[in-house]
């Protein structure tokens, strides 16, 4: 059971660059340039995926 919650939710730093990933997406909502949210959060995504894979 413990391999399927850690392959589930990862560690810390997943859940930490997820948690802040949806920060910021959900600041450029609520921004002038809403318009770019839908780009924010995939760029967000790669550059954690970026982050986690040299950790």
């Amino acid at each position: 059971m413990n391999g399927f919650i850690k392959t589930l939710f990862g560690d810390k730093r997943t859940l930490a660059v997820t948690a802040l990933s949806i920060l910021v997406t959900l600041a450029v909502l609520h921004s002038p340039v809403l318009l770019l949210a839908g780009l924010v959060l995939p760029l967000c995504l790669l550059a954690g995926a970026a982050y986690l894979a040299g950790h």
